[in-house]
């Protein structure tokens, strides 16, 4: 059976504009399917192999919505969902940042009180916008640089994939899929999603939650030249 999906990774985008994280707030948290629809499970893992500046913002999404992730140890977050069988885009924005203070002479105004006329009962008092100058102390975030990942897939329905993003630096990351398949003696293999990923026995998957852990070649959490070992919980 052939795969009517094609996998592309398209890494290291660079750096993100300033405005592309801080709109986090508006994005559509992504709905999953109910356990009863046909649907892959999908466990989501965000690696970072640096860290730039004081804070970060983070999105990952799929086909635009946001996807809520795990903390946990050694720079990694997850969580595994499910995801409809058809088209798929994940993408992924980091950006560090810091913020200085700077102090900035800007135009203030002063609400003044005169007299401006007189009536039966005495002076008429009016008001006026009075501008002056005032030195104030101003906080600007400044970006220590960025990068932005996207993958597109069309997952099989009953299978169990990884898809992991990994940041390196500015302009320095990628977004890889793994498609996780269970062998005779029950043990989890990982082989490269794609066209050539075996058909799965179920249409349903069992959403029970796996765990990746992910033994580099080199860096902790990485993937190139790796293997991948999975544990249902």
């Amino acid at each position: 059976m052939t795969h009517p999906s094609s996998l592309l990774a398209r890494a290291a985008l660079g750096a993100l504009a300033l405005g592309a994280l801080t709109s986090v707030g508006c994005v559509r948290r992504y709905s999953q399917p109910s356990p009863e629809e046909p649907h892959a499970d999908v466990q989501i893992r965000v690696v970072h192999h640096a860290t730039l500046g004081t804070n970060v913002d983070e999105i990952v999404t799929i086909n635009g919505e946001a996807v809520t992730l795990s903390e946990g140890g050694g720079g990694v977050r997850q969580g595994t969902m499910r995801v409809r069988p058809e088209g798929l885009q994940y993408g992924f924005e980091t950006e560090f940042y810091h913020f200085i203070q700077t102090q900035e002479w800007r135009t203030v105004y002063d609400t003044q009180r005169y007299q401006c006329g007189y009536n039966r009962q005495g002076p008429v008092y009016c008001t006026r916008q009075v501008p002056r100058q005032q030195l104030v102390t101003v906080t600007q975030r400044v970006s220590d640089g960025g990068c932005g990942a996207a993958l597109d897939q069309v997952p099989y329905a009953g299978a169990v994939y990884l898809v992991q993003y990994e940041f390196a630096g500015v302009g320095q990351c990628q977004a890889t899929c793994q498609r996780l398949v269970q062998d005779a003696n029950g043990q989890m293999q990982a082989t490269q999603c794609g066209a050539t990923e075996p058909a799965p026995a179920s249409q349903f998957p069992p959403s029970s939650g796996y765990v990746s852990e992910v033994v580099p070649a080199g860096q902790a959490g990485g993937t190139a030249g790796g293997e991948v070992i999975i544990q249902q919980q």
